[in-house]
C-alpha cells in the first residue's frame, strides 16, 4: 500500500517526473524491503557470504566463455573487496570479460547494450589521474546524458573502476546508434589535460517548483587520511558536471564516490584528498564548501534548453 501510494504521489505531483528509472529503483526497495522482513531484521546480511556469491557466480560465467580459474583470479587479486560487495555477479563477469582481454596500459570504455534499471550502464577503466572523474562526467553532460547513479573507486594497482548508470534527455535508456559516439566521446576526455569546459544549461520546466537547500557535510574518519564529503542538492541539468570541475579547480582528488539521484534530489557521498593524498584541511573544506554551494544553484532559464 505504501509503495502504491509513493507512485501515485509521484505522478500526482508532476506526472513527468515518473520513469524507467524511479521505477526500477521503487521496486528494488520493495523487493529488499521483503526480503529483510522475512530474514527478521535481528539478521543482517552477511557482507562476506555476499561477496562470495558474486564472486562465485561471475566466475561461473566467465568459465563459460573459455576463461580459465587462473586467469579469472590473477585479474581479481587487483579489485578491492568493495568492488565485489557494491556490483552484481553480471556486472562483475561483464567487466572482467573485457578487461581479460585488453592491453592493460590503455583506456576502456563499455556502454552496456541492453537497458539496466531502466538506463544505460557506462564502465570506463583507466589509470587514475587527478580530474579524470571531473573530465568523464564533464564528456558525459556534453553528450547530453544525465547520471543517475554511479559507483566510483580505484584499484589496487591505482586503475579507476567506474561505473556509471545514465539516461538520455527524455529519461531513457541510450538508443545502440549513439554507443559509439559516446565511447569516443568519453575515450577522448580521458585523455585530454587541458581546461574542462562545461556547457549551460537550464533548469527544466518539471523542476521549477522544487526547492532543494544545498548541504555540504564533512564526515568524521576513523584514521583522519582521506576526506569524506556528503553532498545534498536539487536534481539540476549539469549538476555532476558542475561539482567535477569544482573539484578540478579546487585541487581536489576523488578516490570513491556514491552518486545517488533521489526524485529530484541529489544525495552523493565522495571520498576525496588533495593533491597530495591527505585529508583536506578546515580552510580548504570551507573553499571546497562555498564553491559546491554556488556551482549547484538552480540554474537560470536564460538562451540554452536542456539537451
Amino acid at each position: 500500500m505504501l509503495l502504491c501510494l509513493t507512485v501515485a504521489d509521484i505522478n500526482a505531483t508532476n506526472p513527468d517526473l515518473w520513469n524507467s528509472w524511479k521505477r526500477t529503483l521503487i521496486a528494488e526497495l520493495y523487493y529488499s524491503t521483503q526480503k529483510a522482513l522475512r530474514r527478521g531484521l535481528e539478521n543482517p546480511p552477511d557482507v562476506r557470504e555476499r561477496i562470495r556469491h558474486n564472486k562465485h557466480l561471475a566466475a561461473a560465467m566467465l568459465r563459460k566463455q573459455g576463461h580459465s580459474p587462473r586467469e579469472i583470479e590473477v585479474l581479481w587479486q587487483r579489485f578491492k573487496a568493495d568492488y565485489f560487495l557494491r556490483h552484481t555477479h553480471k556486472q562483475i563477469a561483464w567487466h572482467s570479460e573485457h578487461l581479460l582481454h585488453h592491453a592493460d596500459d590503455k583506456p576502456l570504455v563499455l556502454v552496456s547494450k541492453k537497458a539496466t534499471r531502466g538506463g544505460t550502464e557506462i564502465f570506463v577503466y583507466c589509470q587514475d589521474r587527478p580530474s579524470l572523474f571531473a573530465r568523464v562526467v564533464a564528456a558525459l553532460d556534453k553528450k547530453n546524458l544525465s547520471v543517475h547513479d554511479a559507483q566510483v573507486m580505484t584499484s589496487k594497482d591505482g586503475h579507476a573502476l567506474d561505473t556509471f548508470m545514465v539516461l538520455d534527455q527524455n529519461d531513457d535508456a541510450i538508443s545502440i546508434d549513439r554507443h559509439p559516439r559516446i565511447i569516443d566521446g568519453v575515450g577522448k576526455a580521458l585523455n585530454e589535460t587541458g581546461k574542462i569546459t562545461i556547457p549551460k544549461r537550464r533548469s527544466p520546466q518539471k523542476l521549477q517548483h522544487f526547492s532543494v537547500k544545498t548541504q555540504v557535510l564533512f564526515l568524521p574518519t576513523k584514521n583522519g587520511r582521506r576526506t569524506l564529503m556528503e553532498l545534498v542538492a536539487l536534481d539540476t541539468p549539469g549538476l555532476l558536471a558542475r561539482v567535477g570541475a569544482v573539484f578540478a579547480r579546487q585541487n581536489v582528488s576523488v578516490h570513491a564516490a556514491k552518486i545517488t539521484t533521489i526524485g529530484e534530489r541529489a544525495e552523493d557521498f565522495f571520498i576525496v584528498t588533495d593533491l597530495d593524498n591527505q585529508a583536506l584541511t578546515s580552510e580548504h573544506q570551507a573553499q571546497l564548501k562555498a564553491a559546491l554551494e554556488k556551482a549547484s544553484r538552480k540554474p537560470n532559464n536564460t538562451r540554452e534548453s536542456r539537451g
